[in-house]
């Protein structure tokens, strides 16, 4: 069965797979407000594009995802498998000695697979070295998180990146600069609607959400005041 939840702007259902049954990109679409954008947001951080790659905690260790299922990624991959990246000047390197022989590179690369089943991969010159990894588990994004959790989590520094402050509530003018760039840059949210063959895309389109989380961080960020 599914949960209702009231986000102080409009009711939305979300079932047992975590998708909104209410449509939120077509609301903005009809009336983009903070409000509307937010919930669209959410409607695609939910999404499996977002949450597999950001992954699951099971017995005690971070797992990524695989499929519109949701089901744990084959050959019991894992978080010691991930890449390690760090910042150097304006490119994205990986940490010297940080990574197990086996890691996400060893299978994803530059650009999806061109068959069903085969290993996505993206990449871009916008942030150079960016390549395909996980986010830590502080990072964990899930399918039936309501939408006040969502944005209590994107506006806590110690939870929305491991990579750069991207600030939060108290300082919303490096939140706006970071996350809009996150956002319009960053090769792996870009990606989700050009997943490749058989993976379903990301709801509406990549400058559809652009202008929402634009939206929604000149307004001040706000968030929702419950959520049921």
């Amino acid at each position: 069965m599914g949960k209702l939840y009231l986000t102080g702007w409009a009711l939305v259902m979300v079932g047992v797979t975590g998708l909104s049954y209410a449509d939120s990109y077509q609301a903005f679409m009809k009336s983009p407000t903070p409000e509307s954008a937010f919930e669209y947001i959410h409607q695609v951080t939910t999404h499996p594009r977002c949450v597999n790659c950001h992954g699951v905690m099971k017995d005690g260790v971070q797992r990524p995802m695989v499929g519109d299922d949701s089901r744990l990624h084959p050959m019991n991959i894992s978080d010691v498998h991930n890449l390690r990246l760090k910042v150097e000047g304006k490119i994205f390197v990986e940490v010297a000695n940080s990574s197990q022989p086996v890691n996400c590179r060893s299978c994803h690369q530059d650009a999806n697979g061109d068959a069903p089943g085969m290993p996505p991969g993206a990449a871009n010159d916008l942030m150079p070295g960016f390549v395909w990894h996980m986010p830590p588990p502080t990072m964990i994004l899930t399918r039936d998180m309501g939408v006040k959790e969502l944005c209590e989590q994107l506006l806590d520094p110690a939870r929305n990146s491991f990579l750069a402050f991207r600030g939060g509530r108290n300082d919303l003018k490096t939140f706006k600069k970071e996350f809009d760039h996150h956002v319009n840059d960053d090769p792996l949210v870009r990606w989700a609607w050009e997943p490749g063959p058989g993976r379903t895309p990301a709801p509406g389109t990549h400058a559809d959400l652009v202008k929402a989380m634009q939206l929604w961080t000149s307004a001040g960020a706000p968030c929702p005041e419950t959520a049921l």
